[in-house]
């Protein structure tokens, strides 16, 4: 069966995907070209371990899953803040990392991923079981 036109059908229609949802360019101030393409291989891994295949771009839901995917690593990669809260002088600022309980964009993610995996086409030799239960498995 042919896939759509609006059909994610390779690695540079992802990227250009996953900037246009987190709106992160091709900057030092986003993410570098080269970073991202390290963020896409990284996410790729995760998501071939976790199911067993590697069909992303032949069912247009599991080219989806590693959309939405791409985009939670990208996330914590751009936004992976250490600093918790500096003085300066009398001024304070506190600053708070976002966590998979209470981010919007992960949370929609999330649900693209689990979404998509369940209405993919594509045979899973492995089950799904992509979550994030806390912090430690995001940090950003």
């Amino acid at each position: 069966m042919a896939l759509p036109n609006f059909a994610l059908t390779s690695d540079e229609e992802l990227k250009t995907a996953v900037r246009d949802i987190t709106s992160y360019d091709d900057s030092a101030d986003g993410v570098p070209e080269s970073q991202l393409d390290g963020l896409l291989d990284d996410a790729k891994r995760n998501l071939y371990g976790r199911t067993g295949s590697d069909k992303w771009y032949d069912d247009v839901n599991y080219g989806q899953a590693l959309k939405a995917w791409t985009a939670i690593v990208v996330k914590a990669a751009v936004e992976n803040i250490n600093i918790t809260s500096y003085n300066i002088a009398d001024e304070s600022i506190s600053l708070s990392n976002a966590d998979p309980d209470s981010s919007q964009q992960i949370q929609l993610w999330m649900n693209e991923t689990h979404r998509a995996l369940n209405q993919s086409e594509v045979s899973f030799s492995r089950a799904q079981d992509i979550s994030f239960s806390n912090t430690s498995a995001y940090i950003g």
